[in-house]
């Protein structure tokens, strides 16, 4: 690792994001053993970047048992996603634009979210998950395109 790591944009990022979602999570359990599981997933992530996705696919299946929706839980696994993916650019000594193109992806979903939501009064529920399906395609397909530019 280099010298003032942490004081770098990368570095920033990932503590920051990390900060967010264990933040989110102790809005929900408190001081339970899923947190504290969770928290230890999300420091040592810091120090082997494969415990990271083990870390966000932690946080996902832990919401979806908790029942823990909506907006809240959106944002919660889109702070996840961010810092595991923010580590990876980190790591690689990524420009900054790719930071600007990881936020505004992962926090396209909230919208997305409210869009599907409104949606879902209107059409019955295949329908919607078909429209929310091409959303996230069409979303992967625009940031490959700009990062692949």
């Amino acid at each position: 690792m280099r010298k003032n790591y942490f004081l770098s944009v990368g570095g920033l990022t990932v503590i920051s994001s990390l900060g967010l979602s264990l933040l989110f999570l102790y809005s929900f359990f408190g001081w339970s053993v899923e947190f504290g599981i969770a928290l230890i997933l999300a420091v040592t992530s810091l120090l082997w970047e494969s415990l990271g996705y083990v870390f966000l696919a932690f946080v996902g299946l832990l919401l979806v048992y908790h029942r823990v929706g909506g907006v809240f839980g959106l944002t919660t696994l889109v702070f996840s996603l961010c810092a595991v993916e923010s580590l990876y650019l980190s790591k690689r000594n990524a420009p900054l634009e790719h930071y600007y193109v990881l936020f505004g992806g992962t926090f396209l979903s909230i919208p997305l979210y409210y869009f599907a939501y409104v949606l879902s009064f209107y059409t019955p529920s295949f329908v919607n998950t078909a429209v929310a399906a091409l959303f996230v395609v069409l979303l992967y397909i625009l940031i490959y395109i700009v990062i692949k530019r």
